[in-house]
């Protein structure tokens, strides 16, 4: 096999922070294990991982093993620790899943190189290493990727690395947000029908009212903002708050226009019949949002439980019944010990 021809097949531990790569050396065919080998005066991939900020620890070892048939292999093992980057998808915020990924590529480009996922071992994740699980429910399996990045050298000639991402994913517990925010600005902004209540000849105390409900939701907002993150598209949530305070916004132009209309029986039949609008506006919007926020989050847990199924599939197919025995312990350990958890946002 020539260097053209070459494919590597690296797994990734994610929780440990391990990268286990091998390639085939046909020139040591028929060879015996040496641990003095100089691995030196053979080809390497040049592994790179891609989405590392910063780390800690980063130690690298080779290895020599070979196949049932003698054919030889060259292994390289790395432990990383550190700090990597991951570009999150806020849209559906705070009913949102997350991958969280390690991207490997090379310095070789695809003509050189060409990088899959090991079939002959198993990518894992170790879930009781995760320490913001007050946040987040990490998922316990490996997804992998192939991806080809183009790079521009000149203005002629533009080459091709090979990009390797192995994901997994973690499903945010919307409780706080829901409990602390949605609910919140839903009984602020449900506020607004109480102005109603006021006799309509006393416009003056029902915009007293609507002013004070509407600078609260904007107050209210001002705090929240410290928990939201801070990005250029507006979020789910970003989306509810904006809804109720224009709702806010809404109920309190009527008490002004409202004042207008100088015939009495007219004024209250309108009066009326914006309240019910504004009340059938109110329910509508509400079952809108929670229909669409459920069923988007639905489909993707769904996607997410697939993913899980065919992570299973290939693990018994590797491992067979040691395989489910290990779960099963590892499920009863889990149960019996519960880890304390760390606080930390992610």
């Amino acid at each position: 096999m020539t260097d053209q021809e070459k494919k590597i097949a690296p797994k990734a531990g994610l929780g440990g922070g391990g990268v286990r790569s091998r390639w085939r050396e046909k020139s040591l065919d028929h060879g015996k294990e040496n641990d003095n080998l100089e691995f030196s005066k053979y080809w390497s991939p040049k592994l790179i991982v891609q989405n590392v900020i910063s780390s800690s620890k980063d130690n690298v070892w080779k290895k020599l093993e070979f196949g049932k048939n003698g054919e030889a292999f060259i292994v390289e093992k790395r432990r990383i620790k550190g700090i990597f980057t991951e570009n999150l998808e806020l849209h559906d915020f705070p009913f949102d899943l997350q991958d969280l990924s390690i991207v490997l590529t090379s310095e070789h480009p695809t003509e050189e190189l060409e990088i899959i996922e090991d079939d002959e071992h198993l990518s894992s994740i170790i879930v009781s290493c995760f320490v913001d699980e007050q946040e987040w429910e990490l998922r316990e399996f490996v997804d992998s990727e192939i991806r080809k990045v183009s790079k521009e050298f000149t203005g002629s000639k533009n080459v091709v690395y090979p990009f390797l991402v192995f994901k997994t994913l973690a499903m945010r517990r919307a409780g706080f947000f829901v409990w602390n925010i949605i609910l919140i600005m839903t009984i602020i902004s449900s506020l607004s029908f109480a102005t109603f209540a006021v006799n309509r000849n006393l416009p003056q105390n029902r915009l007293q009212l609507a002013f004070t409900l509407t600078l609260t939701g904007v107050t209210f907002r001002f705090v929240t903002n410290q928990q939201l993150p801070k990005i250029s598209y507006l979020t789910r949530l970003d989306k509810y708050i904006l809804y109720c305070m224009v709702f806010n916004y809404l109920v309190t132009a009527w008490h002004a226009i409202v004042t207008l209309i100088q015939d009495e029986g007219t004024q209250a039949d309108c009066d009326f019949y914006f309240f019910i609008g504004f009340v059938i506006f109110y329910a509508l919007f509400h079952v809108l949002f929670y229909v669409i926020s459920l069923k988007t989050r639905y489909f993707k847990v769904k996607e997410v439980h697939q993913k899980e199924k065919i992570y299973q599939e290939k693990a018994e197919k590797l491992f067979g019944e040691s395989w489910k025995r290990r779960k099963t312990r590892l499920n009863r350990r889990e149960r019996i010990a519960a880890l304390p958890s760390t606080f930390s946002r992610f």
